[in-house]
Order: C-alpha cells, then sequence, then structure tokens
C-alpha cells in the first residue's frame, strides 16, 4: 500500500480531475530540504579520498626527488590543501555540484508504505489517496526513484557527521613537535589519520546503503544497484559527467586558472571512469534519513534530470502522470471540519472522472 496525503479538498479534487500529483523542486521546498541533509557527509568520503591521493602523490615526490628542497615543497603542499579544503567547504566539489544540480533540476514527492488510518501528523494532510503499489510516470527526460527511506540510528549519523577533530595545521604542528620529525614523516602521519578516518566513513556509508538496498528488493521501488536498469547508467552518466564539468570550472576559477576545454573534460572523465560510482553513492544519500523519524515509514519519489532540457530553475512544481487502476481509496480524516461534505465532492469528482472501484471513507 502506497498512500499519498494532501492537506484540503481543493487539491485533492484537482489530483483527481488532472490525473496528476505535482512534484516538488528538491531547492524549493517550504520544509527543512531533509532530502539533501546528508549529501555532504556522503561527499566527504570522497573529498578525504582525493585529499588522500594528493598527500600520498607529494610523498612519494619528497622520497624519490634528490635535492629538493623540502620544506618549501612541503609548504606548498600544505598550504595547496588547506585551500582545497577551504573550497570543499564552500561547495566547490564533485558533491556542492551534485548538490545544486539536485537542489535546482529534481523535484520529489512524499509518500508512505502504511494505510491511512490515523493521520497521526495533522501536517501531512486530512485526505490521503491510497494506491496499489508506485502509481507514477515520470514525465519526459526524466528518471524516477521510488524508494523507502532508510532509517539509520543516531550513533551512527554522530559518527558520519563528526569532524574528527580534522584540524590540518595543529595536527601537523603536533606532529612537527616530535623528536627527529621530517618534513616527510609530517604528511605520512597525516595520511595515515586520513586512512583511518576515510575507513570509518566507508564502514558506515558501505552499512547504510546495504541497509537501504535491502528494504527496497521487491515490489515497486527502484533497483538501486548501479547496473540494474540502463536507464539508470544514462541517468547517473548525465549527472556525473555534468558535475565533473562544474566542479572543474568553478575549481579553476577560484583558483585563478583557465577554465577547462570541452576536450580537457573528456579527458578527466577518461582518466576517472570509476567516479560515476561515487556520484551513485551521493545520489542514494537522498535516501538516508534519521530514526527519530522512523514512524512515518516515508516512501520518496525523486525525478533526477536525465539531459539539459530538463534545467529550469523557475520551476517549483512539475506534474507526473498517475495510474488511476491503481487507486484503491479515498480516506477523509474524522477530525476534518468539513469531512461529509470532502466526501460527497470526491465520489462526484470520481464519476465525472470515470475512476471507478474506489471508495471513499472517513476515518
Amino acid at each position: 500500500m502506497i498512500v499519498h496525503y494532501t492537506k484540503d479538498i481543493a487539491s485533492a479534487l484537482g489530483i483527481l480531475s488532472s490525473g496528476e500529483l505535482q512534484m516538488t523542486r528538491l531547492g524549493g521546498l517550504d520544509e527543512s530540504n531533509d532530502a539533501l541533509r546528508h549529501l555532504n557527509d556522503f561527499n566527504r568520503l570522497h573529498y578525504t579520498q582525493d585529499l588522500i591521493a594528493t598527500f600520498k602523490q607529494a610523498l612519494k615526490l619528497m622520497n624519490q626527488t634528490p635535492n629538493l628542497d623540502q620544506k618549501q615543497f612541503f609548504t606548498h603542499t600544505f598550504m595547496a590543501a588547506q585551500l582545497r579544503k577551504v573550497a570543499y567547504q564552500n561547495g566547490v566539489s564533485l558533491g556542492g555540484s551534485l548538490g545544486r544540480l539536485l537542489s535546482q533540476n529534481s523535484f520529489m514527492a512524499r509518500f508512505s508504505d502504511e494505510e491511512a488510518s490515523a493521520f497521526a501528523d495533522p501536517s501531512r494532510g486530512e485526505i490521503a489517496f491510497e494506491f496499489e503499489g508506485n502509481p507514477l510516470a515520470a514525465p519526459r527526460g526524466f528518471q524516477l526513484l521510488f524508494n523507502k527511506v532508510h532509517y539509520t540510528d543516531s550513533e551512527k549519523l554522530k559518527k558520519l557527521e563528526a569532524d574528527s577533530g580534522d584540524d590540518m595545521a595543529q595536527f601537523m604542528d603536533g606532529v612537527a613537535q616530535e623528536n627527529d620529525s621530517t618534513f616527510a614523516d609530517i604528511l605520512a602521519a597525516y595520511i595515515e589519520k586520513l586512512e583511518k578516518q576515510q575507513l570509518s566513513y566507508t564502514g558506515i556509508i558501505h552499512d547504510l546503503l546495504a541497509a537501504l538496498m535491502e528494504e527496497n528488493r521487491g515490489g515497486d521501488y527502484t533497483p538501486l544497484d548501479l547496473y540494474t536498469l540502463d536507464e539508470t547508467v544514462q541517468t547517473v552518466k548525465f549527472i556525473h559527467d555534468f558535475i565533473v564539468e562544474d566542479y572543474t570550472t568553478k575549481f579553476r576559477t577560484e583558483t585563478g586558472q583557465k577554465p577547462p576545454t570541452k576536450l580537457e573534460i573528456k579527458q578527466i572523465l577518461k582518466q576517472n571512469p570509476d567516479m560515476i560510482q561515487a556520484t551513485w553513492i551521493d545520489i542514494r544519500s537522498a535516501l538516508i534519513a534519521d530514526d527519530g523519524s522512523e514512524g512515518e515509514r516515508e516512501v520518496r519519489a525523486i525525478l533526477l534530470p536525465q539531459n539539459k532540457k530538463q534545467f529550469n530553475q523557475q520551476k517549483k512544481f512539475i506534474p507526473a502522470d498517475f495510474e488511476a487502476d491503481k487507486l484503491r481509496r479515498i480516506v477523509i480524516s474524522a477530525n476534518a471540519a468539513h469531512k461529509d461534505e470532502w466526501k460527497s465532492k470526491l465520489e462526484d469528482a470520481l464519476f465525472t472522472n470515470k475512476i471507478a472501484n474506489v471508495e471513499v471513507v472517513v476515518l
């Protein structure tokens, strides 16, 4: 059972007459946008991996280059890493570019996978549409993710969100004060710290994704591995290619470099084919929520753009067709002030729009 709530009779009648459900642009949601809440935490996994690779390359050069001015090289490496960290914190990263794309060009609707019998949360609305399975069809140019939210325990989220005392300068100063520490020793110690942090992030995120995928097996839910659906591969590849170009352009602009050419972008994408997996990990963070909301049993329908033609920052809503044959019941809250009038209007609308075998009840 898939349930969609609406707040008033006008909206409910509009759904029946149009055969559509309105989906809201992620960046236009009035409430706290928890769909993008954990994106930055997930992206930090890839940022840390990138930082480790950068430092390892620098350490290799320090160890293999004779007569290298190690102090000067270390200072240059440290300053570059600090600038990279500031840029990352300001959204100049793959995750930052992905966040902007999802916020501006993706749309979402909320459902529940339990019958509308209690209306425990008045903010959801006083009218509920009960469907037998996923009723939505993606508009042209979008892919639909239709999935249960995974509610994770607070301890995992605390570990995921923890900064882990990642003060680069303070840590390196501490190592430098130890006896006989060379610049290579300082860099090696920080790499070791980052690798431990990375291992912790990796374990937590992989556990979250494994639980998310397990909860969404079968039924009408979208498979959440990357390669089950060709459409998913194509959508994620488009999103990944776009954010690589967006991030690279912003990063070079921030550091006073020339913007990349189309050929350079192609070369970057060719050199890092596995990074599409990182983008898919980050996209799925939109389906992770805190355990404090577990009673809601939320299902999220998310529209992902498949090409630039769908980019329209002015649209706050987009309609998605639903299958009327999957509508089984319309439920009105017993606390609704005009429940009897609403029931009559909804029954008339079902008849007018030739939607059969749908019961209207007050609970």
